[in-house]
C-alpha cells in the first residue's frame, strides 16, 4: 500500500505518545513549534478529547507560554455545532499549528470528523499550511484505523479490541500511544492482524512520530516508536476461531526505534 500522505510533501503530522515533558527540556513540544514558525506560530489546542477541558487550557497555555508563544488559543469543541461555526472555522483559518490534546478519542472523533473545522483543518494540511500535532487520544485519533476501545488483559482474543474509523490523516495506518508504559503491543497485533495490510505505530510516552517530506518519519523524544507490519503473515487463524478466543498470527515484522531513528512508510522500513 502507497500511503495518501506521500503524495503531498509539505504535510507535517505529529503523533505523541502521551505524558509529553511540560517542564523540563520540553523536547516533543519544542519540535512541534520547530516545524512552524517557532515561538512566532499561532497554536490552536483543541481539547475536545478531554473531559477536564479546564485543566487542559491551563495546562498548554503554561507550555506554550514558556516556550514563547504569544498567539495560543484553546478551543473545547464539544458539539458538531460548534465544530460548524463560523467562530470555530476563523479561529482555524488563522492557525499555524493545530494541537490535539489526550483523553477519549471517541469524544473527540464524534465531536469533529464531517463538520466545517475538521474541513478546515483538513484543507489546510493538505496545503502544507498546517502542522497537526496530537497527544493521547489526538494521536490516536490521527490514522485512518482508531483503537477505540476493549480490556487490555484481553487484547490476544479475537473481537476484544475495538476499532473504528479514525480522523483518516494518515490512510492505512492505526496509531496506538502510551505503548510500551502500558504493554500495548498485543493489542496492536490484534488490530494489525484484523487489517494486514494495516501499518501499525505504537508511540511511547514523551516521544512523537514526526512525519514529513514524503513519507518519512523520525522518532522525536525519550521513547521509542514501534511499527508493527503485517503483510508478511504467514499464518493466522482469526477467521477460525470464536469471538474470546485466542487467536494465533506468525510473521509479523516488528521495528523497535529510538529517537533520531527514521523510518520510511513507502518501504515499511527503517531508513
Amino acid at each position: 500500500m502507497v500511503f495518501s500522505i506521500l503524495r503531498r510533501r509539505s504535510m507535517t503530522l505529529i503523533a505523541i505518545g502521551g505524558a509529553e515533558d511540560k517542564e523540563g527540556a520540553m523536547t516533543v513540544h519544542r519540535r512541534v513549534l520547530d516545524e512552524s514558525h517557532g515561538a512566532r506560530s499561532r497554536v490552536c489546542v483543541i481539547t475536545s478529547a478531554t473531559a477536564e477541558p479546564a485543566a487542559a487550557k491551563e495546562r498548554y497555555e503554561a507550555v506554550y507560554k514558556k516556550l514563547g508563544v504569544e498567539d495560543c488559543t484553546v478551543l473545547h469543541i464539544d458539539s458538531r455545532a460548534m465544530a460548524n461555526s463560523d467562530a470555530v472555522a476563523a479561529v482555524l483559518e488563522k492557525a499555524d499549528v493545530v494541537f490535539f490534546t489526550g483523553g477519549d478519542q471517541m469524544r473527540l472523533t464524534q465531536a469533529m470528523a464531517g463538520t466545517r473545522a475538521f474541513d478546515v483543518i483538513a484543507e489546510k494540511y493538505a496545503a502544507g499550511a498546517l502542522v497537526i500535532a496530537g497527544t493521547s487520544a489526538g494521536a490516536a485519533a490521527a490514522s485512518s484505523l482508531m483503537v477505540c476501545g476493549g480490556d487490555p488483559e484481553k487484547s490476544m482474543q479475537k473481537g476484544e479490541v475495538q476499532m473504528t474509523a479514525g480522523f483518516g490523516l494518515l490512510q492505512g495506518a492505526v496509531i496506538d500511544t502510551h505503548f510500551s508504559e502500558r504493554n500495548r503491543l498485543p493489542r496492536l497485533f490484534n488490530a494489525v492482524a484484523t487489517h494486514p495490510a494495516t501499518l501499525g505505530i505504537g508511540v511511547d510516552e514523551d516521544t512523537a512520530a514526526v512525519l514529513r517530506k514524503g513519507g518519512i518519519i523520525e522518532i522525536v523524544g525519550s521513547g521509542t516508536v514501534t511499527f508493527v507490519d503485517g503483510r508478511g503473515i504467514e499464518r493466522c487463524n482469526m477467521a477460525d476461531v470464536e469471538r474470546g478466543e485466542v487467536f494465533e498470527a506468525a510473521g509479523f515484522r516488528v521495528d523497535k526505534l529510538p529517537a533520531g531513528a527514521r523510518y520510511d512508510l513507502k518501504t515499511r522500513r527503517p531508513s
